[in-house]
């Protein structure tokens, strides 16, 4: 299925294999729906994934899926993204690593970088009324709070850092209605995130080594230390999914 999708405020076109979507994304789309109409309140789901691994792009699938489907209750996905610290905290505060005192700048993206108390605040909302919720905006290179108006009863919230196992991340899991990972070789996220590099111009040689000293770094947290999630996808090289 070819569909063009709004990811992160960009138009972009995507192709996803017709079995994934009659196999994987159509039945976990109703799944949402059936806990929604089980609990019969708001229903929070989680998908957390590597760096490169698409998530943006495969949530943003599923809402459209989700507007499009016979008998199925719209969900609404709200990125992680915005809960970045402002450019000016990170610039003006500093992290030891590698025995050498660095600024959060340096590493953005790391879940240093983000404000976990913030994210925890929105989550306990979402339980009792309809909150706003920030947004990151890529030409900015900033998040903008309020920017999202929560309005559907499903939500999918994509992010890096959802399934972190450490200290109080690791609690995060309590306020979703089901979870779901996406697992992958991190040979096929390198050759992702080096592009993804390259494409906003940077050269290959900057890409590679801004992967090497950042995204690597991020690649390897969350796929080895991430807590089990209630479903997990294996992402082949060419995209498509698989049940684990």
């Amino acid at each position: 299925m070819k569909v063009t999708l709004n990811v992160s405020g960009f138009e972009t076109e995507a192709i996803f294999p017709d079995k994934d979507v009659e196999q994987i994304h159509e039945p976990l789309v109703h799944k949402f729906s059936r806990l929604f109409h089980e609990k019969q309140q708001r229903t929070v789901i989680f998908l957390a994934a590597p760096p490169g691994s698409g998530k943006s792009t495969l949530a943003a699938f599923w809402e459209h899926l989700s507007k499009t489907l016979p008998n199925v209750k719209p969900l609404q996905v709200l990125p992680f993204d915005g809960f970045h610290y402002p450019n000016e905290i990170l610039d003006n505060n500093s992290i030891e690593q590698d025995g050498e005192s660095i600024t959060l700048r340096s590493i953005k993206g790391a879940y240093q970088t983000f404000n976990l108390t913030a994210l925890i605040d929105k989550l306990k909302q979402l339980t009792v009324k309809d909150p706003t919720w920030p947004y990151y905006d890529r030409n900015l290179h900033d998040p903008v709070d309020d920017a999202i108006s929560v309005e559907q009863d499903i939500v999918v919230i994509e992010g890096n850092w959802l399934l972190l196992n450490e200290p109080v991340w690791n609690g995060l899991k309590e306020l979703a209605d089901f979870t779901i990972f996406i697992d992958t070789a991190p040979k096929y996220l390198e050759e992702r995130l080096v592009n993804r590099k390259i494409r906003g111009g940077t050269s290959p040689e900057e890409a590679q080594r801004f992967y090497e000293q950042s995204d690597s770094k991020n690649v390897d947290k969350v796929l080895n230390h991430s807590i089990s999630a209630d479903l997990t996808l294996y992402m082949n090289q060419d995209g498509s999914f698989e049940i684990n």
